[in-house]
């Protein structure tokens, strides 16, 4: 064999042989010390706390909103209600009369009395009285040609009627969007 091959096959050999030392000392200490493994570890403990932290702050971030907005929604329904509201006769007469005149009450009709009625019976009607959904639009329109109501309004507007809680959706046909945190608090 010549010597260039010889040198050559020489060279792989050894090569060879401080791969494989090379290996088994990597193998045998590159190993992470006791105190590199406990900080991983509490590293891993401290991120998994972190997450259950932020879920609890959202949830009770979310619950603080959905509290405001039906604080809100309370109050504006106590102000429609006693916007609505006339005064007692009793009260609006001593205040005429503290002001030094008394207005001349106007003969009240039977049409102008008002009666508060007893409103407990509509609860008890079996059936929901159906509306017509057919309006004049100022075209002729034959008995045989009436459009055929819109069911999903209808549906919708039986929810409505049916359920207990008034939710007010300013824009019910834009998708619900997450509110973001306030910047200006943050920094």
């Amino acid at each position: 064999m010549e010597p260039l091959v010889q040198w050559l096959l020489g060279g792989f050999v050894v090569s060879l042989l401080f791969i494989a030392i090379a290996r088994w000392f990597w193998k045998r200490y590159d190993k992470p010390s006791e105190a590199a493994i406990e900080w991983q570890k509490e590293q891993e403990e401290k991120r998994k706390e972190r997450k259950v932290w932020e879920s609890v702050e959202m949830q009770m971030r979310r619950e603080a909103e959905e509290a405001e907005k039906k604080a809100v929604f309370q109050i504006k329904r106590e102000v429609a209600s006693s916007s609505g509201k006339a005064p007692d006769a009793k009260v609006v007469a001593k205040a005429f009369e503290s002001l030094g005149g008394a207005p001349e009450p106007a003969p009240q009709t039977g049409a102008d009395i008002v009666e508060d009625a007893d409103d407990s019976d509509v609860d008890n009607i079996p059936d929901l009285v159906e509306v017509r959904q057919d309006a004049w639009d100022g075209s002729e329109q034959s008995d045989n040609e009436l459009e055929e109501p819109d069911w999903e309004l209808v549906d919708r507007l039986k929810r409505i009627a049916e359920s207990e809680e008034m939710e007010e959706t300013p824009h019910p046909e834009l998708p619900h969007a997450p509110s973001l945190p306030d910047i200006s608090s943050e920094e």
